[in-house]
């Protein structure tokens, strides 16, 4: 879940995920302590997260046990009996790549707190169905913010951090109408498209996303919300459709949220998916799989040429050539294989299980960077039964960029110093992760990678070549309003 800009200089691609925000996103509903900002009514097939009310429940569980716990728990529960529900989550983000990239030995850390508010508009105004939500976060404890990127310099290894100018941005701020006992569900206002789109099968918030959405798309951070709709409809129990528009914007990172009138509108861009999930509550062998396709009507800048047909690589003082729209697909789909009981204890929804997950994704167009990614992994779930939201997992990532892309790393390369030697098309990402829960609903994510083939995708005018390596990542996810009662967990 990286923040970028639309240069390479200063852009950064957003890692899943997050979350509401896709950072939201990192705890899967099965062992979700809070409630999470529901953006449409396809919540449940996606793993939507964020603060929200469970209007069937307000204040109590299906058990009868209160939701709320903390100092702050008899307001907050009076407060969501009325309608307005909070939350508070922090997100504790710490990277290192000790052998990886182009300047390797480098550390960062930064750190995002998510501040987010939910209105029930029919408990406060007899709107039926009716919400608005809204999320504003901030970012602290902030080093090597700017300069990580470039020291990493490829697209794919870890997350790499945020390149936040400002130390607080709006992410959410959306009406929402829900329609026909919640299968409709329309949502307009300050939103973004990873809080809907192509969401992440992997359990690990720090390494899980999809290149070509981040960079080919030219999706800023879902923490930095644009202008945009969208329309999601539950076909069955079990499907769903959806299709939005959103405002691309440049320069994403420059702005607060709420500078309207100086923001810039480059292009829209339209996605559509169609998808079909299960979970432990109806399948012993729970499944997801979605296909998305997106088309952004931006201008971008071409892969090797100037306007003078010169190498850009070669001529980095001529402006580039813009070529107009591109596109792709994305399939995502995860499936349990395997679990210990055979699938005889219906009751636990957290069972000792294996689920393996993919994603894969194409691009037709030649003039973007990226014409293929995929990966694939699998995670055992809940090993120790006396630990239900534990979770380990391998995965493999493999990228191939465009052939006229390697070139234009090459002779940037060459200019910058180097020895101007042909950049691999493709590459591989190895790595191994987990998520540890901590108690009280704080999880622990570290993850170490292993890079083949690396590129210079942020920092491409150095001399440095990209050298194969270990990356390593942790995150604490924090769920402050729950520990405070300002949440129910």
């Amino acid at each position: 879940m990286t923040d970028f800009a639309n240069s390479p200089s200063h852009s950064r691609r957003l890692q899943s995920a997050l979350l509401g925000t896709c950072l939201a996103c990192t705890l899967p509903l099965s062992l979700t302590g809070a409630w999470a900002q529901s953006p449409s009514a396809i919540e449940t097939f996606t793993g939507e997260a964020g603060p929200r009310t469970d209007p069937s429940a307000i204040g109590v569980a299906p058990d009868g046990t209160e939701k709320w716990h903390g100092p702050l728990a008899p307001y907050a529960a009076s407060l969501a009996a009325h309608g307005l529900s909070f939350d508070v989550n922090a997100y504790e983000y710490f990277f290192s790549n000790p052998s990886a990239g182009l300047r390797p030995g480098q550390l960062s850390n930064s750190t995002y707190y998510l501040l987010s508010l939910d209105a029930d508009l029919d408990r406060i105004a007899g709107i039926k169905g009716g919400w608005f939500h809204y999320t504003q976060t901030f970012f602290g404890l902030r080093w090597n913010n700017r300069n990580m990127g470039g020291d990493i310099g490829d697209t794919t290894i870890g997350y790499q951090p945020t390149f936040n100018r400002d130390f607080a941005r709006l992410s959410v701020l959306t009406y929402e109408q829900r329609l026909f006992d919640d299968r409709l569900a329309i949502e307009v206002g300050r939103t973004h498209p990873n809080r809907y789109y192509a969401l992440p099968p992997c359990q690990s918030s720090v390494s899980c996303f999809q290149d070509i959405l981040q960079i080919n798309a030219g999706l800023s951070s879902p923490l930095y919300g644009v202008w945009g709709g969208n329309v999601a409809y539950k076909l069955s129990a079990q499907d769903y459709v959806q299709a939005g528009a959103f405002a691309v914007t440049s320069g994403a990172n420059f702005l607060s949220g709420y500078d309207w009138n100086y923001e810039p509108l480059n292009g829209a861009l339209v996605l559509a998916e169609a998808g079909h999930a299960t979970t432990f509550v109806t399948d012993p062998y729970p499944s997801r799989v979605a296909l998305t396709g997106f088309y952004n009507t931006a201008d971008h800048a071409d892969n090797f040429k100037t306007v003078f047909g010169t190498s850009k690589g070669l001529d980095p003082g001529a402006p580039v050539l813009q070529k107009s729209g591109t596109s792709g697909v994305i399939l995502t789909a995860s499936q349990v294989v395997w679990r210990a009981d055979g699938g005889a204890d219906a009751a636990n929804l957290n069972p000792t299980s294996i689920q393996a997950y993919t994603s894969l994704a194409y691009a037709p167009d030649p003039t973007i960077p990226i014409r293929w990614n995929a990966f694939a992994g699998v995670t055992l779930q809940a090993p120790d039964q006396s630990r239900p939201f534990d979770r380990y997992g391998v995965k493999v990532n493999w990228q191939r960029i465009a052939g006229d892309y390697a070139q234009f790393l090459s002779d940037a390369n060459f200019i910058s110093g180097g020895t101007g030697a042909p950049y691999s098309r493709g590459k591989l990402v190895f790595e191994a992760n987990a998520h540890l829960a901590l108690g009280q609903g704080i999880f622990f994510e570290p993850v170490v990678q292993y890079l083949v083939n690396g590129s210079s995708y942020w920092n491409p005018y150095t001399a440095n070549r990209s050298k194969d390596g270990f990356y390593v990542g942790a995150t604490l996810i924090v769920p402050l309003g729950a520990i405070f009662g300002l949440s129910p967990g």
